[in-house]
């Protein structure tokens, strides 16, 4: 009987060969499941790898599938970066700066999600009064003539002007307003309140017919389209006191920096005109409730912005 001698060499050759083969299995498998990845998608759509990061951490799943199907733009990944970008207006974004070039992105950003560029005559809709507090009326949005809350009551003469009414459900948060204020020498009171959506067509007829269809359309709202018709917008107004430069009266400092703990805004900031498109109104509140108020005053943010982020954002 021959007893072969081990071949090392041999068995070297097949382990190398053997090794090789898993190396290179393995590999492709790798390649195979790494093709699969948003990632090397991502890449082969143009985006770069810092482009990549930011939209893996920013959207989700779905989002970044849906994303694949559109042309890469490197205005995305910077539209994808600002704090307020909703997913669903993206095309709306691009076309937007597409237009209006030195715009930010930021601005953009806050136009297109309150729609501030849409002309409200051919794209009226219905405001979604089961939002209660934060239902948002505007140029845009607007109640039915038939809308009328059910709980509105005269505010007492204590704290407003003859004939004021409100709804009764924000009634104590003005009080407490006014108290607090009241602690720190400050007298308050309601000067207009709820309007029906008949007496705002009055006013604005009227005003329309004495200062042009114009002037009228930008300093009162359309009927249906007054936020007065909710019932917890109003105007509060320093007693018995009348500022050449309101806005720098203790008065109005004072209110500015408490009236969200109450649950109030100022609905119409002066920075805020082209998100609004309504003229700033020094005294006019509104009630959104302590949630909202305190982010919208944190956030530097108008009603309508709040409202397209957090309320309305899917």
């Amino acid at each position: 009987m021959v007893v072969r001698k081990f071949n090392y060499y041999r068995f070297f050759v097949f382990i190398v060969i053997l090794v090789s083969i898993i190396v290179f299995s393995i590999k492709m498998i790798s390649d195979y499941n790494y093709k699969k990845t948003d990632e090397y998608k991502l890449l082969n759509v143009g985006y770069n790898e810092e482009e990549i990061k930011v939209i893996k951490d920013k959207l989700s799943d779905d989002k970044i599938e849906s994303l694949l199907k559109v042309k890469y733009n490197k205005n995305i990944v910077l539209f994808i970066k600002e704090k307020y970008f909703i997913y669903k207006n993206l095309s709306k974004y691009l076309d937007y700066k597409s237009k209006n070039k030195d715009d930010t992105f930021t601005h953009i950003v806050a136009i297109v999600n309150t729609e501030a560029d849409v002309e409200w005559l051919d794209n009226e809709k219905e405001t979604d009064t089961s939002k209660n507090e934060l239902m948002l009326v505007n140029r845009l949005y607007g109640l039915s003539k038939d809308y009328e809350p059910d709980d509105i009551i005269d505010v007492p003469v204590s704290i407003s002007y003859s004939g004021v009414k409100i709804s009764k459900s924000i009634l104590s948060n003005i009080e407490e307003l006014i108290s607090a204020a009241k602690d720190e020498g400050y007298i308050f009171v309601l000067s207009d309140g709820y309007r029906s959506y008949a007496d705002q067509e009055k006013m604005f007829n009227n005003y329309k017919n004495n200062y042009g269809y114009e002037e009228a359309d930008k300093n009162v709202a359309r009927p249906g389209h007054s936020e007065y018709q909710t019932g917890i917008s109003f105007q509060i107004v320093p007693y018995n006191k009348v500022f050449d430069k309101p806005r720098e009266s203790e008065e109005y400092k004072w209110l500015k920096d408490n009236a969200y703990k109450y649950g109030f805004i100022f609905r119409y900031p002066e920075d805020k005109k082209d998100i609004t498109l309504f003229d700033s109104y020094t005294w006019r509140l509104r009630f959104v409730g302590t949630t909202a108020a305190s982010i919208i005053e944190s956030e530097k943010i108008s009603f309508e912005e709040y409202y397209a982020y957090f309320v309305d954002k899917e």
